[in-house]
This record gives C-alpha cells, sequence and structure tokens, in this order.
C-alpha cells in the first residue's frame, strides 16, 4: 500500500469515528413547557442555596386562580455530565468552584436551549450569584418557551385574513380555534380542549378612551368589562367581570415596537361559578389612531392555568401590526 492510498484510509476511518460519535451523543428533545433542569449536587440542593433556588424559580405564578410554580424543577446530582441532560430546553448548573462564575449560553441552531452556569467560591457567593442573575435567568427562559410555542403554531395556522382585513395585524393563531363572535371591532375565537377551553378577544377602542386620565388601571377594568357581556353562561346574568377579589397586576412593555399596557388578573362569570386567569395587552397605536386590544384567557379547573396562560401569551406575542 503506498502512502496515498493509506493517508485516504485512515481519514476515511477518522470521518467515520467522529459520525458515529455524533450519532451516540443524546440529542436535545423538546421538552414539556415550564421546565427546567437543575444540575447541583445533593448536598447544596437540600441546603440554603436549594432553598435560593427553589424562591427564585418555583415562586408562585401571578395572576392565576391556583398557586403553580413559576417552573418545574427537575434536579440532577452535579456528578451527571450535562450532555445527558436533555429532557428540558434550560439547564442551570450550580457548583462550588475556585473561582466565581456566571455564564450563558444559548443554542438556536435548532430547538431553542439555554445553558446557565452559576460557580461560586462558597455557598453565600453562590447565593448572591442566584439573587443577582436570577431576573435575567428568568426573562430568558420565557423568551425561549414563548419562542419553542410559536414555532410549534407555525407549523398549522389560522387563515389570517379575517384578522389582517378587520384589524390591520398579522396574529399567528393556530388551527384549533375557531370564531365564537364576530362583530364590526369585536372577535372572539375560543379552542375546547380536555379540560376547558381556552380564548382570545381583539378589539379596538378609540385612543382617548383609555388614557384620558391618570387612572389607566381603573380605565382598563372598565373596557373589559364593557365588552364582557359578550361572553356569557348559561343563565340570565352572567356576563364575564374582571374578578373582585384580587386587584390585577400591572405594568407597562413594548409590543412589536409599540407601547403597551399589560393586565394580569382573574376573570370570572357574574352570578356563576366559573372563573380563571386573564392576560390583556392594551397597544397604543397612534397611525390608526386606537387602542388595539389583545386578550387571552382560559377555563381549565383540572389544568394547568400556568402553561396555557403561556401559549396565549406566546399567541398575543406573535402579533405585527400595520404601518399605515
Amino acid at each position: 500500500m503506498n502512502k496515498t492510498h493509506f493517508l485516504f484510509l485512515l481519514v476515511s476511518v477518522l470521518l467515520v469515528s467522529c459520525f458515529q460519535k455524533n450519532e451516540n451523543q443524546p440529542q436535545p428533545k423538546p421538552g414539556k413547557t415550564n421546565t427546567i433542569s437543575i444540575i447541583i449536587d445533593d448536598q447544596l440542593w437540600y441546603g440554603e442555596v436549594g432553598d435560593s433556588i427553589r424562591n427564585k424559580f418555583a415562586s408562585p405564578v401571578l395572576g392565576l386562580t391556583q398557586e403553580e410554580p413559576l417552573f418545574t424543577i427537575n434536579q440532577y446530582p452535579a456528578k451527571l455530565l450535562e450532555g445527558f441532560v436533555t429532557d428540558s430546553r434550560s439547564i442551570i448548573v450550580v457548583k462550588k468552584s475556585a473561582t466565581d462564575k456566571f455564564e450563558v449560553k444559548t443554542n438556536i441552531k435548532t430547538l431553542p436551549h439555554n445553558t446557565f452556569r452559576i460557580y461560586g467560591k462558597s455557598i453565600e457567593d453562590i447565593i448572591c450569584s442566584i439573587e443577582m442573575n436570577s431576573p435575567e435567568i428568568i426573562k430568558a427562559i420565557r423568551q425561549t418557551e414563548i419562542k419553542k410555542i410559536q414555532q410549534d403554531n407555525s407549523k398549522s395556522l389560522l387563515n389570517p385574513a379575517v384578522i389582517k382585513n378587520k384589524f390591520h395585524i398579522d396574529l399567528q393563531i393556530p388551527t384549533g380555534y375557531e370564531y365564537m363572535l364576530h362583530k364590526k371591532n369585536f372577535i372572539w375565537l375560543k379552542k375546547e380542549i380536555i379540560s376547558g377551553n381556552t380564548s382570545l378577544l381583539i378589539y379596538q377602542i378609540p385612543l382617548n378612551r383609555l388614557i384620558k386620565n391618570q387612572n389607566v388601571v381603573g380605565n382598563i377594568v372598565r373596557m373589559r368589562d364593557s365588552v364582557g357581556h359578550y361572553i356569557k353562561g348559561r343563565e340570565p346574568d352572567t356576563q364575564m367581570i374582571t374578578g373582585e377579589d384580587y386587584a390585577p397586576y400591572f405594568s407597562i412593555t413594548t409590543l412589536n415596537g409599540k407601547k403597551t399596557f399589560e393586565t394580569k388578573g382573574t376573570w370570572e362569570l357574574k352570578n356563576d361559578f366559573m372563573t380563571g386567569p386573564f392576560i390583556n395587552y392594551a397597544i397604543i397605536d397612534e397611525a390608526f389612531n386606537r387602542i388595539l386590544v389583545i386578550e387571552g384567557f382560559c377555563y381549565s379547573p383540572s389544568n394547568q392555568e400556568r402553561d396555557l396562560m403561556l401559549e396565549l401569551e406566546a399567541i398575543i406575542k406573535s402579533v405585527k401590526v400595520d404601518k399605515r
């Protein structure tokens, strides 16, 4: 065998070995919604560090009718290699180290995927890093979850023509939703699920109606209740109203580059037993001189409201408003 043939054979063997190695490596799986994996020693997990992690990442979600954690946490011992943890889109590695370190790695080539590393020289250093960096981690995880939902939705979408023509927007609504009510400036879509249903409301009001005074939250509640008569129970006088037991959670954000009021809370049917969470986005659209409102709400007494509400949020955050 001459030298050229030997080199060709050697390269071929190496290439086959590399391909086999890559095929044998565990591949990322889609994972369950709002589920994260924590790689950490049991000694740290069952101590103050674990308490800090649970306080930040398993705290109750605001605006639900039942208590649910922000994320479902699966803990794995540190001796388990990170590459073999493939059951979630977000992995947090926590351990003691000779140096303090916080690192974020995001892989968007195939499935959205995050790896966060929190290293500390002492327990106090690790806890301090968790406290300092948890808002960034939570934001990144939620963005990844929303992106994955939007990717799944994009595979089969409702015909956008009706909503596009009426409201001058693009909104990625997955098939399964049906039109329940179609008025001049109001649309109600609904999807039946095993344990109940999810709904989307889209409507618009004049720009000056919502921000005519400083009580924006009160105006949003009145706005919601004014369209609530479209959603009724089976008995008379059972229209949907904003829940009165707890004040809604309010914040200002941006959707599609436009200032938006975000309101989370609970709804109920007046004089009825049905209740559930809602998330309302009131988009200030000066180009069309309007407040564009997109709201999602669900009724699911025996299922996780948390994941259903994230699915609705992902739909709403896909909105693209036309330019005039």
